[in-house]
């Protein structure tokens, strides 16, 4: 009975706003990172369907039609909110279309209470298996590595539920998270799908808005996001946007989310804009506000360390979500009196530095990331010592 008040409650509030939202929800936005993805990809779009018989739900995938001249590609899991599925919104196969325009795979289904994770956890075995399918389309061309969960509302919980591995095997493919609007964890007990956010251990943007379903009932900033942004146990982000109600506000932000997996899989630098640098674009943004985020260490790898004729060579692995590196060298093995070079750009993973005299240095990297004000560190790399002729 609770879970049918809450879910009435819900449905309710979207019905009442919907309208006041529609009109809304691709208005021009001036920044252009926003404006960037608010646009479609360069790919053209194939989708299709399959129905699980475990649980009776359809489940629908859109990908790149050019998927087969393609490299893998990553993947969007989208959980549907309370009382709804891309059958009822067209919207929702819109920015899921959209995705795919960009490069993604992205699927979802039918279910209209996803919030224990159960259906999508379906779906995502059903992936997998597709991707080893060499009858099916999607045959060798899921890349696992870069599997990203969305969700608004009742999705919203549902990625923190999918996301912990004491529930779901699956959860191990997850790398990042874009929840929309998430209700307090009182509401979607009353939905019988409560969820843990100190359990969430993959990057986070967390996204609400400022209208009155969302900021007074919903998703109030001081009971449910501001809670949740304490508890998540990796890299997390948050933002509001202005006047935006509970019912629209996946489709009205859904470009942040497209340039949220861009720069955590692939250190995007375009797309990072929106989220580091000397001015974060959902900080400068006239149209968001609450802007904040916590960041946790990062380790780096110093790859290789080589001694050349009055110079020496390294190479590091690259850390996606850094601005640039610090490589600092040394004849002192403390690092007394250590020289550094600033390499600039998540990408830029080598380094020659000439001009040096002879002898022996060692050699460590660091990446930083810049937001605002502030500078972010990694830990140092391992030393390595290399002789330069």
């Amino acid at each position: 009975m609770k879970k049918r008040i809450a879910s009435l409650f819900l449905a309710f509030v979207m019905l009442v706003c919907a309208m006041s939202v529609a009109s809304f929800a691709y208005a021009a936005n001036k920044k252009e990172v926003f404006a960037h993805y608010s646009a479609n990809g360069k790919y053209k779009v194939s989708s299709f369907e399959f129905t699980l018989n475990e649980n009776d739900f359809t489940y629908k995938v859109w990908y790149p039609k050019d998927i087969k001249k393609m490299s893998k590609r990553p993947v969007i899991l989208y959980c549907n909110g309370t009382g709804s599925n891309y059958t009822m919104q067209n919207n929702t196969a819109g920015f899921l279309s959209k995705a795919a325009s960009y490069g993604y795979i992205a699927l979802t289904n039918t279910d209209k209470d996803c919030g224990t994770g159960a259906s999508m956890d379906a779906g995502m075995t059903k992936l997998i298996a597709l991707s080893k399918d060499s009858k099916s389309r999607l045959y060798g061309k899921v890349d696992l590595s870069r599997v990203g969960l969305a969700g608004h509302s009742q999705g919203a919980a549902c990625t923190v539920n999918l996301s912990d591995p004491e529930k779901y095997a699956n959860a191990r493919y997850y790398k990042a998270i874009y929840a929309a609007s998430i209700p307090t964890n009182a509401i979607e007990e009353m939905q019988n799908c409560p969820y843990d956010t100190t359990k969430v251990k993959v990057p986070t943007c967390l996204v609400a808005g400022t209208g009155m379903t969302d900021s007074k009932f919903i998703c109030p900033i001081d009971t449910s996001l501001k809670p949740n942004f304490r508890n998540i146990q990796s890299d997390v982000y948050m933002a509001r946007m202005k006047d935006v109600e509970h019912a629209g506000s996946f489709e009205t932000m859904h470009p942040y989310m497209l340039a949220w997996f861009d720069y955590r899989f692939y250190g995007d630098e375009f797309a990072a804009k929106a989220f580091t640098g000397a001015a974060p674009e959902l900080k400068a943004n006239p149209e968001w506000q609450d802007f904040n985020y916590k960041l946790t260490k990062k380790s780096i790898k110093l790859k290789t360390a080589k001694g050349k004729k009055a110079a020496l060579y390294a190479k590091w692995a690259k850390v996606n979500t850094a601005n640039g590196y610090k490589l600092e060298y040394s004849k002192s093995k403390s690092f007394r009196n250590k020289k550094t070079v600033t390499v600039k750009g998540a990408k830029s993973v080598k380094k020659t530095v000439k001009k040096l005299k002879k002898g022996k240095y060692y050699v460590r990297v660091r990446a930083y990331t810049k937001v605002g004000k502030k500078t972010h560190y990694s830990t140092y790399s391992a030393v390595k010592t290399v002789k330069v002729k």
